[in-house]
């Protein structure tokens, strides 16, 4: 029996093409995979983001439309001073309650146990802040005079993802009337 004196194997140097080949083939999907979780994590963020900006809208509107005193305007019926939520004193509506919110300083929304979003009660903070108020239409800094019949309601909700802001608003002109 010849004994060679040549081992057959892989040097150091294959070995370690071998790796970094491997770790180049792993990397690309898992980083495609961090981007895609990232993606619908901003997206779910997003939504939710809207559906409480639409969520303050609404109940601001149903303020106006349960006004039934045809001699008090909407703006000040319902025992809320709507008139009072202005660019510079916004206010915050939730079908939980509604709270003033301190000038220029929206505060963050809690997240209760009963997976509503209010300012009100115990709960763990989120991420979200909430304001809306209200102005003259195409004019955002002059306030909604108390006589007007036609004011711009502005919902406006942020928040920050890791050092990025976002934020959604929406605003839409509401009529006085009554039901």
């Amino acid at each position: 029996m010849n004994k060679s004196s040549h081992k057959q194997g892989f040097t150091i140097i294959e070995t370690l093409v071998a790796i970094a080949v491997l770790m180049i083939a792993i990397a690309g999907p898992l980083s495609i995979a961090n981007k895609g979780l990232t993606g619908a994590l901003a997206s779910r963020d997003q939504m939710i983001a809207s559906y409480l900006a639409q969520e303050s809208f609404e109940v601001v509107k149903n303020l106006r439309d349960t006004n039934l005193d045809a001699t008090v305007n909407w703006l000040d019926g319902g025992g809320y001073a709507l008139s009072s939520c202005t660019y510079n004193n916004p206010c915050d509506a939730s079908a939980i309650d509604l709270t003033k919110v301190a000038a220029g300083k929206a505060n963050p929304l809690r997240l209760t146990t009963g997976n509503y979003y209010s300012h009100a009660g115990a709960g763990s903070l989120s991420l979200f802040t909430r304001y809306f108020y209200l102005s003259l239409p195409n004019s955002p800094a002059t306030p909604c005079p108390n006589s007007g019949t036609e004011c711009t309601v502005t919902v406006a909700v942020e928040w920050i993802e890791g050092i990025m802001p976002y934020n959604i608003k929406i605003a839409n002109e509401l009529a006085n009337t009554y039901r």
